[in-house]
């Protein structure tokens, strides 16, 4: 059976009115997301998102129905996360991210932990993943972290590349054989603070010490990365030398494959999950 890999939306709340959908809200994907689950023989589906206010929500499939229908969930990078959902306030009005992409995909998230299927998490997935387990985040790394290298550029996108290295015993580690820098695209100003509950830290950048990418150790399977493995596949001299993001992809759809195995032997499964931290 061909694995279903789902895929959060990325969510445009407002469209330019050059691309003829004025007041309607646009649900996407990026492309090179779904190439490169597709690319290692599964199909990529995204989860769309049913507006809480819309009449319509009344009459939604559950998220049960959902999760059930998917062997596994991939978070797509995106806009800055809520300060209040991991109870802090914000610090600069630029940075209030997407409250309503954040109540969704946290529904999400938790779907797929309680079931206990893998979870893969890139950029604002990842931190997500720390904001679900209870940890924080730093909304701005220039300002809070001063001395810190770039992790964003705009103008270079995801032709702004660091090194990081992988933590001893991780599963990085186990995938790629070794500890030494290994080169990512960096595409973000605000990174894990505190670490949730349960979670580890599986890779650093080496120049300043940002975490890169965590996992979490309780049952399951959920894993993040700050870079984007999915742009690695770019061609382009700049992007040469960059980390090769198959074997992660690969090591996620293996625990895919082994969740639907064991579900269709009838082996039973609870993953009770964590509760979503408190708002203030």
């Amino acid at each position: 059976m061909t694995l279903r890999i789902g895929i959060s939306a990325r969510l445009l709340h407002h469209p330019p009115a050059g691309l003829g959908l004025p007041q309607k809200r646009l649900q996407f994907l990026e492309s090179t997301m779904a190439h490169w689950i597709m690319a290692h023989r599964a199909i990529a589906l995204m989860v769309p998102f049913v507006d809480e206010e819309s009449p319509l929500s009344a009459n939604r499939a559950p998220m049960t129905e959902i999760v059930d229908l998917l062997d596994g969930l991939v978070l797509q990078g995106g806009i800055d996360i809520c300060p209040e959902a991991y109870g802090e306030t914000l610090r600069d009005p630029a940075w209030a991210g997407d409250a309503i992409r954040d109540r969704y995909e946290l529904n999400l998230l938790r779907g797929f932990v309680e079931a206990g299927k893998p979870v893969f998490g890139v950029c604002r997935g990842a931190q997500l993943i720390n904001v679900y387990f209870g940890g924080s985040l730093v909304q701005d790394i220039p300002s809070q972290r001063p001395g810190a290298t770039h992790h964003q550029d705009t103008t270079r996108y995801e032709r702004l590349i660091h090194d990081v290295q992988f933590e001893t015993g991780s599963t990085l580690y186990r995938l790629y054989g070794n500890s030494a820098p290994h080169r990512v695209t960096s595409i973000h100003h605000q990174c894990v603070d505190r670490l949730g509950e349960g979670l580890v830290v599986e890779a650093i950048s080496t120049q300043d010490g940002i975490i890169e990418a965590i996992r979490h150790t309780g049952p399951g399977y959920v894993f993040g990365v700050q870079w984007h493995p999915e742009f690695h596949l770019t061609p382009g001299e700049e992007m040469q030398g960059l980390l090769d993001s198959g074997p992660m992809m690969m090591d996620f759809l293996r625990a895919a494959r082994a969740r639907a195995d064991r579900h269709q032997s009838g082996v039973a499964e609870v993953h009770p999950g964590l509760p979503l931290p408190a708002r203030t």
